[in-house]
């Protein structure tokens, strides 16, 4: 299916991140990488996952000279209904900073293309994905979510031929 946008067609390496989305997010670009934690508390006190969030993004956007995002697409199938609310707000987050940041809409990529394109099987376990990323980047990702950004930054980068 053709993207409705095209990905600039100048876009570098260096000016792309990469997000597994959830409340421990993995992130990993040319600049960095790792696992942002956004958790809060039952209660919400002063917990402001959302705005964190935000705050981090926009941050790292900032401070790096990002200029598209790229990010895991949702598995509706398995998830249980307050995990989807969850990605589901964080994702409309991204949205709305890459809209305030004057970036492309993200893309984002189906969680099987992703697992297929590490290890050759759809359905690959966290600990496989960890594997992987060892034995093809060298990377020791903090987190399985942190291999997952590695490799959906590696994805993209070779699927739109980002140099």
């Amino acid at each position: 299916m053709a993207r409705k946008r095209p990905i600039p067609a100048d876009l570098k390496r260096e000016e792309v991140l990469a997000l597994d989305i959830a409340e421990h997010t993995g992130f990993y670009s040319t600049h960095g990488g790792g696992t942002w934690t956004f958790t809060e508390s039952k209660s919400r006190n002063d917990n402001k996952k959302h705005k964190h969030f935000r705050d981090t993004l926009i941050k790292f956007i900032e401070k790096n000279n990002i200029r598209f995002v790229t990010a895991e697409d949702i598995l509706m199938n398995k998830m249980r209904f307050r995990a989807t609310v969850s990605l589901s707000e964080l994702r409309g987050i991204l949205y709305e900073v890459c809209d305030t940041m004057n970036l492309p809409e993200p893309e984002f990529i189906n969680a099987t293309t992703i697992k297929s394109f590490a290890t050759g099987r759809g359905n690959a376990p966290k600990e496989e994905m960890v594997e992987a990323c060892i034995k093809k980047y060298n990377i020791t990702p903090v987190t399985d979510d942190h291999a997952d950004a590695v490799f959906i930054f590696n994805y993209f980068c070779r699927r739109f031929k980002v140099r």
